[in-house]
Formats: C-alpha cells, sequence, structure tokens
C-alpha cells in the first residue's frame, strides 16, 4: 500500500486540543527525527473559524467575530485521520511556511 499522507492532503485532528478540526498537511517525516521517532506530520489549520456578523453589531463586536485563529503543529499520524480531499497543487502547502 503506498503513501497517502502527503503534503497538501485534508486530515482531521483525532486527539488533544484540536480534536475533530481540520488541517492541511504541510510536511511528513515518515520516518521520524531524532527528537520525534515516530511517522509524523506538520499540520496547520483553523482553530477558530470567524462567526456571522449583521449590520447592527458595533465596530468593535465586528472586529472580535472576523478573527481567525490558526495553528500549526507537529502531530503524529495515529492522531491523524487523512480524508479523500486535497489542495490544489496550484496553492503549494510548502510555500505558507519558511524554511523549517
Amino acid at each position: 500500500m503506498g503513501k497517502f499522507i502527503k503534503a497538501g492532503r485534508v486530515v482531521v485532528m483525532l486527539q488533544g486540543r484540536y480534536a475533530g478540526k481540520k488541517a492541511i498537511v504541510v510536511k511528513t517525516f515518515d520516518d521520524g527525527s531524532k527528537a520525534r521517532p515516530f511517522g509524523h506530520a506538520l499540520v496547520a489549520g483553523v482553530d477558530r473559524a470567524p462567526l456571522k456578523v449583521t449590520r447592527q453589531m458595533s465596530k468593535k463586536k465586528i472586529s472580535k467575530r472576523t478573527k481567525v485563529k490558526p495553528f500549526v503543529k507537529y502531530a503524529n499520524y495515529n492522531h491523524i485521520m487523512p480524508t479523500r480531499y486535497q489542495v490544489p497543487s496550484e496553492i503549494a502547502p510548502a510555500s505558507m511556511c519558511t524554511e523549517i
């Protein structure tokens, strides 16, 4: 069976603080590293999405509700579930982050 967790794959976080959140795989480490001796991936996602805004809301409330809270995290392969979706190759996920 081939590797299906590659850069650009949309995954669902299964464990921890971001359980249930969707994320995109930025970089994979199949053989692990010295600090993390297991297969893992660098993922980026949205922790808190913007909320609905209506006309009668104040500027302060609008600014609070339109904020996006992202997250970037190393995740063990056992703690992420890949989906069938993938980010188009035109939007390279590696271009989202600087040198790692």
